[in-house]
């Protein structure tokens, strides 16, 4: 199986790391220049759409910046590639209804990586609430974004950037997904968020989200990249008991009939990527594959509702 990555950043790497450890597959990194950022894999290298043409690869996972997701995908998928394409899906709407008519028309596999679904906390979670009668969920996710990508100016990222598709409510948006996948569809959301401090060029480093789910519970989310406190947490109050989950930690604290009991995980570092990986590599016949672009464009179009107040 032939695998071209568009962005050899950090989360590229992750997953060129991965993709390096599994029997037939081979590797190509679309470069726009030379060196840059360095490859220190080895991934033979590529600088032109001719060069991918030639190829005749059989995915491309596009890990590229955020505004460029969705041009590249529509690329590959012209030249008949199966699409991974790295949250979030875009950075506005434009072009994502022609990329999926063109994948449905043409029985491509369109996948959004929302690599937390693959988390062992938030599948004990999802396993451990079914079934009751949730009353009020807490979550925060909160971290430094100049801690993301050790040696380079946060404010040089796109993570920072409003026209680049930076910003918590995008760039952070594995909480929306995680939302959705443990308690249903998301019905309304309102928000108060901005920029507090100075390690974003223009885009909001917090925002402070009130959710009210289908169901009718209702869920507060706190993000910000601002913070030196490194925390993903949820907690959930329920009918006879409560959960505490660290998702740094991989730690559940759960409480029912007034016995806790303390559940530790313990994930190696790139665990959920590599089941990711893995899942969409095994689904690439698969039609009703999760986070598809039926899943995908609904939750992009809730956050730029959000975004856009």
């Amino acid at each position: 199986m032939k695998v071209i990555i568009f962005g050899l950043g950090s989360i590229g790497i992750r997953h060129a790391k991965i993709l390096k450890s599994i029997p037939d597959v081979q590797l190509f990194a679309f470069r726009s220049k030379k060196g840059m950022p360095v490859n220190t894999l080895g991934i033979e290298e590529i600088f032109s759409w001719e060069e991918v043409e030639k190829i005749k690869g059989n995915v491309a996972l596009i890990a590229n910046p955020t505004f460029l997701h969705v041009e590249t995908a529509l690329k590959c998928a012209k030249l008949g590639m199966h699409l991974f394409i790295e949250k979030p899906l875009s950075n506005n709407c434009e072009g994502v209804f022609e990329l999926k008519s063109f994948c449905r028309k043409n029985k491509l596999i369109c996948y959004t990586a929302y690599c937390l679904r693959f988390h062992a906390v938030v599948k004990k979670i999802k396993e451990i609430i079914d079934g009751k009668k949730l009353f009020h969920v807490r979550i925060v996710c909160s971290s430094n974004l100049p801690d993301w990508r050790k040696n380079t100016d946060s404010k040089s990222s796109y993570s920072s950037s409003v026209a680049q598709g930076g910003g918590v409510l995008l760039d952070l948006s594995h909480e929306f997904d995680y939302i959705q996948y443990l308690f249903g569809e998301i019905d309304k959301m309102q928000a108060v968020f901005g920029r507090a401090s100075n390690v974003t060029q223009d885009a909001e480093d917090f925002a402070d989200v009130l959710i009210k789910m289908n169901s009718s519970l209702f869920i507060n989310l706190h993000l910000n990249f601002l913070s030196l406190i490194n925390e993903r947490s949820i907690k959930i109050d329920f009918k006879h008991g409560y959960l505490v989950a660290d998702l740094v930690g991989d730690q559940i604290e759960y409480s029912y009939d007034n016995k806790k009991e303390i559940l530790k995980l313990n994930m190696e570092k790139d665990a959920c990527l590599r089941e990711q990986i893995n899942y969409f590599l095994n689904s690439l016949s698969n039609k009703q594959i999760m986070n598809n672009l039926d899943e995908s464009i609904p939750l992009l179009e809730k956050i730029l509702e959000l975004k856009d107040g």
